[in-house]
């Protein structure tokens, strides 16, 4: 197949454009210069023909009367004039319009005699009347038809990259091995194809990479963990002492928490799906449990965890993911609270920590929000990893979440579920 250039193309429109309108303005020119020079010659001509009849006392029959009159304008035959000719000097009067009537005059000195010759050009004006509205016709219809030509000019020139974005918009992310289908004309089209094409064949073998190091990963890292939950189960059926039952169960909480993260950190790995094949997870049953869990983090220290309202929710969400989200909430308010009492609840789709007793001081509130800022920028600009999660997260179901600390300096979570919003469209997921 041929390939012309898009420079090339456009080069030639112009050029042909500009040989139209160059032969147009000529072909307006030349009629318009036909026309006046026919009006001149028919008048000169005609006031020839009239005075030569004359001066043969032969009749003018049909022919009409001269327009060129010669007066004395210092004569009192000249009293019929109006008097602004009347008062010309020597020279040529070629847009004169003495009382509304069109003249053309001619004045010369001769002995003494201020000598002019007259011509009404009434007829003229009317004719160069009509000669503008036709040129005005002439360029509106030029504009309406250059701007008819450019815009299907322009889709012409544009419609193969349109056809090159309607290709790219056509492939499947999910899919590897794909490429644009060649056969485009323009060699700068061409071009994209070809670099786009090429950047593809990259992509495929960075996202093949990619699956291979976080399949190895996940099973890599599910073995030791399973390893370990399986030998806490093992100590818990033993007689162990107070001290030993709390290290246990740490020991289970952090098994537990490193499951949810390796679970958060695949399902941010994979493309986002419909959660319609999700079974809801009912927040008012399950909730309770969670924060049960981390009871033992309280132990020694001068803080309550208080359990508020918790209404009927429901969410399409693993209970890994929710884990992920909501422990992580509760084990930094637990962190981030000194003493006092911490109140959890959900209202209205909206999941909510309270802290009350003691205030954060001003390097634990700079603290908390430097962590959040870096959270919000990214994992590679040094963010908690946890906090990082469920930032990503949060974004993904389309939960928004929002830390804050009252004028006492009290810490405050909340977690907007939108759950009010029963009529819009789920989030997505894996």
């Amino acid at each position: 197949m041929k390939t012309t250039s898009l420079r090339a193309r456009i080069t030639t429109g112009l050029l042909l454009y500009a040989a139209v309108l160059s032969a147009a303005l000529i072909a307006a020119g030349t009629f318009l210069n036909a026309r006046h020079e026919r009006l001149v010659w028919m008048s000169l001509l005609g006031d020839v023909m009239v005075r030569d009849l004359r001066a043969a006392h032969l009749p003018a029959g049909g022919v009409n009367p001269p327009k060129v009159r010669l007066i004395d304008l210092d004569s009192p035959a000249a009293a019929s004039l109006p008097a602004d000719v009347r008062r010309l000097g020597p020279g040529l009067y070629d847009d004169f319009d003495p009382e509304n009537l069109p003249y053309a005059v001619l004045v010369k000195d001769v002995q003494g005699h201020r000598m002019a010759a007259l011509i009404d050009i009434s007829t003229e004006r009317a004719q160069e009347r009509r000669l503008a509205y036709l040129l005005d016709a002439v360029i509106v219809a030029g504009l309406a038809l250059l701007m008819v030509a450019t815009w299907w000019l322009a889709g012409r020139l544009l419609r193969p990259v349109s056809c090159l974005v309607d290709s790219v918009h056509a492939l499947d992310p999910s899919r590897r091995e794909q490429r644009l289908v060649p056969g485009y004309r323009l060699a700068e089209t061409k071009a994209l194809e070809t670099a786009f094409n090429a950047y593809l064949q990259r992509l495929d073998g960075f996202v093949l990479r990619e699956r291979e190091f976080i399949d190895t990963a996940s099973h890599e890292l599910r073995t030791p963990i399973s390893v370990i939950s399986g030998a806490a189960q093992v100590l818990g059926a033993e007689p162990l002492t107070v001290d030993g039952r709390r290290a246990l169960q740490r020991i289970r909480l952090t098994t537990e928490a490193m499951r949810d993260t390796l679970a958060a950190l695949l399902h941010l790995a994979k493309e986002p799906s419909s959660l319609a094949a999700l079974t809801p997870l009912a927040l008012e049953s399950w909730l309770p449990d969670l924060i049960a869990d981390y009871w033992p983090l309280l132990d020694g220290r001068p803080l309550t965890l208080e359990v508020g309202p918790i209404e009927p929710a429901a969410v399409r969400v693993t209970s890994a993911i929710a884990a992920m989200i909501f422990g992580n909430l509760l084990r930094n308010a637990i962190e981030h609270t000194q003493a006092g009492h911490l109140e959890v609840s959900l209202r209205d789709g909206v999941f909510s920590i309270d802290s009350h007793g003691e205030t954060l001081d001003a390097a634990a509130v700079a603290r908390l929000y430097r962590s959040l800022a870096l959270a919000e920028v990214g994992r590679v600009h040094g963010a908690g990893l946890g906090l990082y999660l469920v930032r990503q997260l949060c974004e993904r179901l389309g939960w928004v979440l929002r830390y804050a600390h009252n004028e006492a300096g009290e810490l405050q979570v909340r977690l907007d579920l939108h759950l009010r919003n029963e009529g819009g469209p789920e989030p997505t997921t894996n």
